[in-house]
C-alpha cells in the first residue's frame, strides 16, 4: 500500500517545533531556515491571533520558538496548575465520581466502592423516576373519573 510522505495537513505544531527546534540546536540546520519553514505552519499563519500577519512577524515567532524549542514545547504542553493541582494520586482515577456519588447519598465516606455507590445511586433515580410516572399516572387517572 502507498503512503503519501506528505500529507496534506502539516503536523501538529508541538511536532514541527520538536523537530526543526531539534534539528537547529543539534543538526546543524541555520535558524533562519528553519524558521523559514516553521513560519508557513498553519498554526502561524491562520491561528496566530493577529490578522494577517506578515512572512516576517511569522518567521519572527518561529525565530523565538526554535530558540527555546525545549521550554515551547513543555508549555504547549502543560495542562496548567489547575489540572495538576486537580490530580489526587493518593485516590484512584475515580476520585471525582465517587466524591460525587458521596455528595449525592448524603455520606463523607462509605466502605462500599465507586461501582457500588454508583449502583445504588443509578437504583434510586430509577425508582424516583418510576415514583413520578406513578403520580402522573394516578393524577390522570383521578381527573378522568
Amino acid at each position: 500500500m502507498y503512503c503519501d510522505p506528505r500529507p496534506h495537513e502539516a503536523p501538529p505544531l508541538i511536532e514541527a517545533i520538536a523537530v526543526w527546534g531539534w534539528a537547529v540546536e543539534h543538526g546543524g540546520i541555520p535558524l533562519d531556515y528553519a524558521a523559514g519553514i516553521l513560519a508557513d505552519h498553519d498554526c502561524y499563519v491562520e491561528y496566530s491571533g493577529v490578522p494577517d500577519p506578515t512572512e516576517n512577524e511569522r518567521r519572527t515567532w518561529a525565530a523565538e520558538d526554535l530558540a527555546n524549542w525545549e521550554d515551547v514545547i513543555v508549555r504547549m504542553d502543560w495542562p496548567g496548575d489547575d489540572a495538576i493541582d486537580e490530580e489526587r494520586w493518593d485516590q484512584g482515577a475515580d476520585w471525582k465520581l465517587r466524591e460525587y456519588l458521596l455528595r449525592c447519598h448524603g455520606l463523607d465516606e462509605s466502605p462500599e466502592n465507586t461501582e457500588e455507590l454508583l449502583l445504588r445511586h443509578c437504583r434510586e433515580q430509577i425508582a424516583e423516576c418510576e415514583r413520578q410516572l406513578a403520580d402522573q399516572t394516578d393524577t390522570r387517572t383521578d381527573e378522568g373519573n
